[in-house]
């Protein structure tokens, strides 16, 4: 028995050094293997076509030096609105809920000064592209140059993204006046210290439904806009703007229309076809943020070349306040209100109410002129904005509506209700 553990002993002593020297010279552990891949691996340089991804109000990818981007985002608007009145049918008061809108959309950067942007609505059941724009950056004094279908540079309101509107709809002037989304191109800039002022200048071709109908028909556009007073701090800007339009009407006729600042049912003001050569439009902007307050005002003009040759206006003034949980928010670049800031999200169990916002606006659009009787329509809206969080808010708007001077459906008042639930990334 001895002699057999001396044997094994023996063979255990011989066998252990030659186990450490094969270790020592291939050592096949995870970590050796990960350090040698490492060390033979160079690391990423600025310009290595690499994404990384991550959220930020949608799906962000971009490359170490964001030489290329791309965010992939999209916006429910699911909407209900009700409709009281003593003076007009049922045909002109249909109760709905609907989808306002259902929007995919894409936008991103390509080898740093190029860019694009698209976006598609299924809210309809079908596919409708909305906007579609590539363009190049840092173009020296020219700025920035954009080609394709979008906004035209013409109203604060108009600028702003119906998501980031303190009511659920623009004012009726702003519906019936600006030349909104055309086919054209486009440049723009901001000058002075700290971009202060805005100047954007487009030409465009008229459409009816995105489609071109002849030869008539184009336009140009241009906003001039600037902010003083500026104070980060106690969230401060005052902000001054014009625009001013040009365009020849399609098929010789035009027609200026606007439903009771909901995004659904009838138009009560509107002027039918009317014989128009051509439109010229003015513009006025007004918008003083401080703290949890914005008053934001604008005044439409607008020319008629034709027929009897009639002017159209109208204007409206807003005051919003948050009560908790959030401001607005300027864009200093594009010079209009973006993403508010929310400071406090909802949180189910009583840790967080979210952000809470109250606004009333006064808006008139008058259609009624040298013998074109379209109607006058006032309206006071009161709102109730409640944000869950910076990307899902529920909207409450009620306005009182008076229309006189004429109009669609004749004179007569009318209360709509409306409730909106968003999300938008």
């Amino acid at each position: 028995m001895v002699r057999v553990l001396s044997g094994l002993f023996g063979i255990l002593v011989l066998a252990l050094p030659a186990r450490a020297e094969a270790e020592k010279s291939a050592d096949p552990s995870l970590a050796k293997e990960v350090a040698d891949y490492l060390a033979e691996t160079p690391p990423v340089a600025p310009g290595d076509n690499m994404f990384k991804a991550f959220w930020k109000n949608g799906l962000q990818l971009e490359t170490a030096d964001r030489a290329f981007t791309a965010h992939i985002g999209g916006r429910i608007l699911y909407d209900g609105a009700y409709f009281g009145s003593d003076d007009y049918g049922g045909a002109q008061k249909q109760d709905s809920w609907y989808l306002r809108q259902l929007w995919f959309q894409a936008d991103g950067t390509l080898f740093t000064d190029a860019f694009y942007q698209v976006a598609i609505d299924f809210a309809s059941g079908s596919a409708t592209l909305r906007w579609a724009v590539l363009g190049l950056r840092n173009l020296g004094p020219v700025g920035t140059f954009s080609a394709g279908l979008f906004k035209q540079p013409y109203s604060l309101a108009e600028m702003t993204s119906t998501r980031f509107l303190t009511f659920m709809e623009r004012a009726a002037p702003t519906q019936a006046f600006v030349p909104s989304y055309q086919d054209g191109f486009m440049l723009s800039n901001n000058f002075l210290e700290d971009k202060r002022l805005l100047v954007a200048i487009s030409a465009f071709k008229a459409t009816t439904n995105g489609t071109a109908t002849d030869n008539s028909g184009y336009g140009m556009a241009a906003r001039v806009a600037a902010f003083f007073l500026e104070d980060k701090d106690s969230n401060r800007i005052l902000h001054v703007g014009l625009g001013y339009f040009f365009a020849d009407t399609p098929a010789g006729t035009k027609q200026y229309r606007a439903r009771p600042d909901i995004g659904t049912g009838v138009r009560f003001v509107d002027t039918g076809s009317i014989t128009a050569e051509d439109e010229t439009g003015y513009c006025f902007e007004l918008l003083f943020t401080w703290q949890r307050l914005h008053v934001q005002a604008e005044y439409y003009w607008v020319d008629v070349n034709g027929g009897t040759d009639p002017s159209f206006s109208g204007f409206y003034v807003e005051v919003g306040y948050f009560l908790r949980g959030g401001r607005v928010n300027y864009g200093r670049d594009a010079k209009r209100l973006e993403r508010p800031h929310i400071d406090e999200r909802f949180r189910a169990g009583g840790s967080g109410a979210g952000a809470w916002q109250v606004a009333i606006r006064y808006d008139s659009v008058d259609l009624s002129d040298s013998g074109v009787t379209g109607g006058l329509q006032e309206a006071i809206t009161f709102g109730v904005n409640w944000y869950w969080n910076p990307s899902m808010r529920v909207m409450f708007n009620v306005v009182w509506v008076d229309v006189s001077e004429g109009g669609a459906f004749g004179e007569g008042s009318l209360t709509v209700f409306g409730t909106r639930f968003q999300v938008d990334f």
